[in-house]
């Protein structure tokens, strides 16, 4: 599936926001001949009602005969108010349609990056980016460019219309109109910086905000809750104080629109005045011209009023583009099978670093014989589940290689590759849904029979058989009702399910009592069998299990030693 539309990173936000729309740029088309076929009924409501005042006042016509010039008036305002309300809905559906492309662009480019995309970078920028930032886009799409080009066409109309009637009043409409455009972008440069700054703001405060709720129970714990409670109330006061600025130069906006706006009738009003009194214009025209100088200025108005939907686009925008404009995996295109059976696996000088500078590994020489245990131990930081992501393919060497029996793990399908492993996390992500369905998500086709089967050998089916509804109870949020221990089973159960040839576990026994954990060990045991099995532990139950232990320290594999010399070394180090 290809990204379309994906933005270069020089691009700037107005051209990418306006690449954006162009594939919904028939239908905005038709949003905007509707409003302006609205406009255009509004000059010829404005005549209407002109000539229908002058027979009634000058002609001294029976206000019968006007009736059918009211009646005309009325079916032309209810047939505006028609075309309005199909142009708004237009709009909206444009709106909706961008939102959703632009949605599932970042969904799709994000997938493709994979979980190492955008690694070390704080999740609440980014969720603020994909979640409000796409909603930000909405008033650019269903207001501001709507207004922006009728802004463009309906003023040039009515001057068209106002100078042949009268000349005088045509000038002060032209020559008053640029005030307000000239106005709107003055201000409009001081209000989008601080629009930039509120959305900085708001990133700040929505990653602070995701961190607490992440780290309520230990804050709970602590007795900090009320105390983050607090700092939280601090910095959304700050940013209603700082939001409270911009909508005061928004409100400063609009007070000059609508002051240039009314000088400019007012004048127009003052020459139309002198006009009838001197009897150089008749009260039709002189009428007519009064009632479409408010409409001259009308979408000028609207469009500098509409001014901060553009802002607030523009701040989506330097969110939005840059997400998708980041570089993508190198598609080699590589399509060679994997070998059957557990594979032999080898690091050769493996390097990598979390956005070319921090953590990770360098130059890892390790060699996995095939259908054997390993256990890779090292202190937290030392590039023990870099390495495992490696493995996983979830991010590629910036040097060096990983050898899957003999061939390279780059020239080998991703997508056959990924089938034949699995993956065990020190805190297995368990969806909201029935635990069966949590099993079947790496083998959609397995029968109750091989899930039981699987379950038995995770020593998991004791729990699950008292579980209210058996294989149907459904789970909450994170496996929420499960224990710790449960939870690290059903992701063995899970595992077993899959029927892997590489199994890879991170820190399958910390944290478990001394009854759990032996399960847990025993279980793996039973995973090892037929299988290459990387597992990262410092649990001695769990080492025991391995035919070597590797040895990581500040992103290196610094010793290879058997179980049995690497156990006597920790117990040498104990005493």
């Amino acid at each position: 599936m290809n990204d379309p539309v994906t933005p270069p990173t020089e691009i700037t936000p107005e051209r990418w926001l306006i690449a954006t729309t162009r594939s919904v740029k028939g239908d905005l088309l038709w949003s905007i001949a509707w409003a302006f076929v609205a406009g255009v009924l509004v000059l010829l409501q404005a005549r209407l009602l002109a000539l229908a005042c002058h027979r009634l006042i000058i002609d001294k016509s029976a206000f019968n005969l006007i009736l059918p010039l009211v009646g005309l008036v009325a079916g032309l305002a209810l047939l505006r108010g028609g075309l309005l309300l199909l142009a708004e809905r237009r709009a909206a559906a444009v709106a909706a349609a961008v939102k959703s492309d632009v949605r599932r662009r970042l969904y799709h480019r994000l997938q493709l990056l994979g979980p190492s995309g955008r690694s070390g970078e704080e999740t609440g920028p980014l969720v603020e980016a994909v979640t409000a930032g796409v909603e930000g886009l909405e008033p650019y799409v269903m207001r501001f460019l709507p207004h922006l080009a009728l802004a463009a066409l309906l003023p040039i109309v009515v001057l068209l219309i106002v100078l042949p009637v009268e000349w005088r009043a045509g000038l002060v409409l032209l020559f008053s109109a640029p005030f307000i455009p000239i106005f709107m972008i003055l201000i409009g440069q001081g209000t989008e910086r601080l629009n930039r700054k509120q959305w900085g703001k708001l990133g700040r405060m929505a990653g602070h905000l995701l961190d607490m709720i992440q780290g309520l129970p230990d804050l709970r714990i602590c007795s900090a809750a009320k105390r983050e409670a607090e700092s939280v109330a601090r910095v959304a006061d700050d940013y209603r104080q700082s939001t409270m600025v911009v909508l005061r130069v928004a409100f400063l906006s609009a007070f000059t629109l609508e002051f240039f706006a009314t000088v400019g009738t007012a004048v127009v009003a003052v020459i139309i005045g002198f006009r009838l009194l001197y009897g150089y214009l008749s009260l039709l025209d002189g009428l007519f011209v009064l009632l479409l100088a408010p409409e001259f200025y009308l979408h000028l108005r609207t469009l500098g009023l509409s001014y901060h939907a553009r802002m607030q686009g523009l701040a989506a925008a330097e969110k939005i583009a840059p997400l998708l404009a980041l570089p993508l995996p190198e598609d080699d295109g590589a399509t060679l099978a994997v070998a059957p059976g557990p594979p032999a696996i080898r690091f050769a000088g493996v390097s990598f670093r979390y956005g070319g500078t921090r953590g990770g590994v360098t130059g890892v020489d390790l060699d996995l014989p095939a259908g054997s245990l390993t256990a890779l131990v090292g202190a937290s930081g030392s590039g023990k589940t870099t390495l495992a992501r490696l493995l996983l393919g979830l991010a590629r060497p910036e040097a060096g290689h990983i050898l899957i029996n003999g061939v390279d793990l780059t020239e080998l399908s991703g997508a056959a590759w990924r089938a034949r492993i699995a993956w065990v996390a020190q805190q297995p992500f368990i969806f909201s849904a029935s635990l069966r369905a949590n099993l079947l998500l790496g083998c959609p086709a397995a029968s109750d029979e091989e899930i039981r089967i699987a379950l038995n050998d995770a020593a998991a089916t004791d729990f699950v058989d008292q579980l209210p509804a058996g294989l149907d109870t459904l789970l909450g949020d994170r496996g929420a009702g499960l224990s710790g221990g449960e939870l690290r089973r059903l992701a063995l159960a899970r595992a077993f399910l899959r029927r892997a040839d590489l199994i890879v576990l991170d820190e399958p026994t910390a944290g478990l009592d001394a009854a759990t954990e032996e399960l847990v060990a025993v279980a793996l045991q039973r995973l090892a069998i037929n299988r290459t099995v990387l597992v990262i532990s410092h649990r001695e139950t769990t080492v025991r299990s391995a035919q070597q232990v590797a040895v990581m320290a500040a992103g290196q594999i610094v010793d290879v030693v058997t179980t049995a010399q690497f156990l006597a070394r920790e117990g040498a180090c104990a005493n």
